[in-house]
């Protein structure tokens, strides 16, 4: 929220100007993932996430040059942002590895009901159960 509604004074700390609507922009995509991370679709949000960080590190990065001389803040914002960062790389890995094995059943045992199943219909099809 910051980054849409405090984007001159972020562009001016950082020694941006004229990227206000950048900055802006990545507040609204910021927004949006986290909108999408509480969704259904956790993963994408999520993965979305760290896409947009790296887009973040990108931007800093262009701006953490010699001739700035709000170096020193862009630093500062460079270290928050690859913690963000590897925050979100860790959440989106764990929840891809969780969703990645699959749901078990509420029973903890995966595929025990399909094998009971198949069993059952073994059985019914016998001749000892057909008298």
């Amino acid at each position: 929220m910051a980054e849409l509604i405090a984007s001159e004074r972020i562009a001016r700390a950082l020694g941006m100007p004229g990227k206000e609507g950048v900055i802006r922009a990545y507040g609204a995509r910021e927004v949006s993932s986290r909108i999408l991370s509480l969704s259904a679709d956790k993963q994408s949000g999520l993965w979305s996430r760290v896409a947009g960080d790296g887009l973040d590190i990108g931007t800093l990065l262009w701006a953490f040059r010699h001739d700035n001389p709000k170096r020193d803040n862009v630093g500062l914002a460079l270290v928050l942002v690859a913690g963000v960062t590897l925050i979100d790389l860790l959440t989106a890995q764990t929840v891809s590895a969780r969703h990645a094995r699959g749901r078990p059943n509420r029973s903890g045992f995966r595929g025990v009901l399909k094998r009971c199943g198949g069993l059952a219909r073994k059985d019914m099809s016998s001749p000892a159960t057909q008298n």
